[in-house]
């Protein structure tokens, strides 16, 4: 054995465990996907979730998600910097969280993925959980029961989905922001007719 030979073992394995701690960190555990069986996204997971972004037509939406709990904050990045209503995210991730396919075709053929339009999708959601990815990807096609075909990251399988899977793809930027006002109660009912102090009594 060379010399050189316990010292080309040690560089390898340093890169595994670099790869390992850069591009496995944050994906799920076998446990976790386990659980999940069944989901639409069985890869994703709610806590890990570090940045959302969107792609619809022309339309370009990024949230980013900063710290943990009670100090979980989420802020608006794309297409304006704002701050982001977590109840309304919070919605958004449940949905998709749960989302069921209401059938998943395993081996579709070349002709079947042009048919339903995958190569060309015409919207994408993406969840980065730190250097892990989920991408979504959403088919022009549509089938003829309604619905969508959608395909998680590259794999081979579609599933269709319902129209309501098919609505998380078109919200807006405006639907995440926190307005203003929100909360803000309507006093106008609670004041009362001021008195008229120049009409003297009978």
């Amino acid at each position: 054995m060379s010399a050189r030979t316990p010292v080309i073992l040690l560089v390898i394995a340093a890169v595994l465990l670099a790869y390992v701690l850069l591009f496995e960190r944050g994906r799920p555990g076998r446990s976790e996907i386990e659980s999940r069986s069944g989901f639409l996204l069985e890869a994703l997971v709610r806590e890990r979730i570090t940045r959302i972004r969107m792609a619809s037509g022309n339309e370009r939406i990024a949230l980013r998600r900063e710290g943990e709990g009670f100090d979980e904050t989420w802020t608006l990045e794309e297409p304006k910097q704002a701050a982001a209503d977590p109840e309304v995210i919070e919605d958004y991730l449940r949905s998709w969280e749960f989302a069921i396919p209401v059938r998943t075709l395993q081996r579709p053929t070349p002709d079947d993925l042009q048919s339903f339009g995958i190569d060309t999708p015409k919207a994408e959601v993406t969840f980065e959980m730190g250097p892990a990815v989920v991408r979504v990807s959403l088919g022009s096609g549509a089938p003829v029961d309604g619905g969508g075909y959608v395909r998680i990251d590259d794999h081979p399988q579609v599933s269709v989905v319902s129209d309501d899977v098919v609505a998380l793809f078109g919200r807006t930027a405006d639907a995440f922001e926190i307005k203003n006002d929100a909360g803000a109660p309507d006093l106008s009912d609670l004041v009362g007719e001021p008195e008229d102090a120049g009409v003297a009594a009978p």
